[in-house]
């Protein structure tokens, strides 16, 4: 059963079981309305009754029949017993019972009680017993017709009720049918697709519901798309690994085969060994940061504990002088800037900022190196005095195995490194960036 429908079913229900309690509330309350007036009536005729009778007794000139003036109500029902009258009956406009009441009525009783089909009250002394009775049709086709008229009315109000809370229902629901169609539509590929907003706001609960769904579709859509991302990384990581790989291995296979088949001889090429040396450890280099790259991309540095990025930098420039004493490098910054973050990776980074200003500038170069707290983040900018990047370049620069131009090429790498410094500074969630012959990124503080 669709929940439209169970609704629907539950709405009529419930409204007919309130108009059900209400009509019969309604009826039974008239009903002993009805008998409590009856009762008074009763109570106050009998009185007047077995007063007049006893005149009548005790005057012999005054009969039973003025019994009629007695009470003005002409439906009461009269019967008086006792030892000098015998039973005597008087009707008014209703037909006369077939047996005396007073054989059927608990003569013990004062109270007023249900018998044959009326309502009767007995009054009794030492000389006679009078019982008042008023007949209960006309209270039972008072409640009869209520009873009716209610249930025809409540039938057109439940039919009335039934078609508006129809209305009202599919109309509620309008929002879940196009929620379905959105999930429908996202499994058949279209990403785009969103809920549209609700008529009555984002407060109610079906609002809450659009608004989560659509925040689940954009990050689903988010999650795909970062997802097809990075296959097509990993597919061009392969092919350029590949590729950067193919070099070196040619070399060493080549040298290797024109050593074992003889036609170079060790002894009198001596550089054959050198060759083989400088691919090998060309080939080692490239698969360290292939295999550093790939933990960065499956495992991002997770060990985030202060570290003094201050003392960080300068001890990457007193390594940077002590490999290339002739190139001067200087430094500024403040005395201690405590960030959180691996101190391993960022002293990778430094020294690959470091490396890539010796690998692309001519020797006794100068550079520098500037640290800037900025409270909410920390700057670190190293520039040199080469010629730069122009802005189609620096736009590549960040991508794996790119390489700088002849122009600023003096050594042949593999084109990670700034790669490599790139994927640290956003798994500390920060940024990086080129401009020239400065190359930037920046930390939260």
């Amino acid at each position: 059963m669709t929940l439209r429908r169970s609704l629907l079913l539950a709405f009529a229900g419930l409204t007919a079981l309130g108009l059900v309690i209400v009509t019969g509330t309604a009826a039974f309350m008239l009903r002993a309305y009805l008998i409590d007036r009856t009762d008074d009536q009763l109570r106050a005729a009998a009185e007047l009754a077995r007063h007049r009778y006893r005149l009548q007794v005790v005057s012999a000139e005054e009969r039973p029949q003025t019994i009629r003036d007695v009470v003005s109500v002409t439906e009461l029902l009269i019967e008086v017993r006792g030892p000098q009258v015998g039973t005597l009956r008087l009707v008014g406009t209703v037909p006369l019972p077939s047996h005396p009441l007073l054989d059927r009525a608990d003569l013990d009783d004062p109270d007023p009680q249900d018998v044959g089909g009326y309502r009767a009250v007995v009054v009794r002394d030492a000389e006679m017993t009078v019982l008042v009775a008023l007949s209960l049709e006309p209270v039972d086709a008072t409640v009869r017709r209520l009873a009716t008229v209610a249930s025809v009315t409540s039938l057109l109000a439940l039919a009335g009720l039934t078609l508006f809370g129809r209305w009202l229902v599919a109309a509620r629901l309008r929002p879940l049918d196009d929620i379905a169609a959105a999930a429908t539509e996202l499994a058949d590929g279209h990403l785009d697709r969103r809920v549209p907003d609700p008529p009555h706001g984002p407060h109610t609960e079906v609002g809450r519901l659009t608004s989560a769904v659509n925040g689940m579709l954009s990050r689903i859509q988010e999650a795909l798309a970062a997802r097809e991302r990075s296959e097509r990384r990993m597919r061009d990581f392969v092919a350029d690994a590949s590729h950067e790989l193919r070099t070196p291995v040619t070399a060493i296979l080549g040298y290797l085969q024109l050593v074992r088949t003889g036609v170079v001889d060790l002894g009198t090429r001596p550089d054959v060994l050198r060759r083989l040396e400088q691919e090998a450890t060309r080939m080692a280099a490239l698969v360290t940061s292939l295999l550093y790259l790939a933990r960065l991309d499956a495992e991002p540095p997770t060990r985030h504990r202060p570290v003094d990025l201050a003392a960080l930098v300068r001890d990457a420039v007193a390594d940077a002088t002590a490999i290339a004493p002739d190139r001067p490098l200087t430094t500024n910054g403040p005395e201690s800037c405590v960030v959180t973050g691996d101190e391993d990776a960022l002293r990778q980074v430094m020294a690959n900022l470091l490396s890539n200003v010796r690998a692309h500038t001519p020797p006794g170069t100068a550079a520098h190196v500037r640290l800037t707290d900025e409270r909410s983040l920390v700057r670190v900018e190293v520039s040199d005095e080469g010629p730069g990047l122009d802005a189609e370049a620096a736009a590549h620069a960040f991508d794996r195995f790119w390489r700088a131009g002849a122009a600023r090429s003096a050594a042949d790498g593999a084109g990670l490194g700034l790669a490599i410094v790139a994927e640290v500074v956003r798994a500390h969630g920060g940024d990086v960036g080129i401009s020239g012959a400065t190359v930037r990124f920046t930390l939260p503080r």
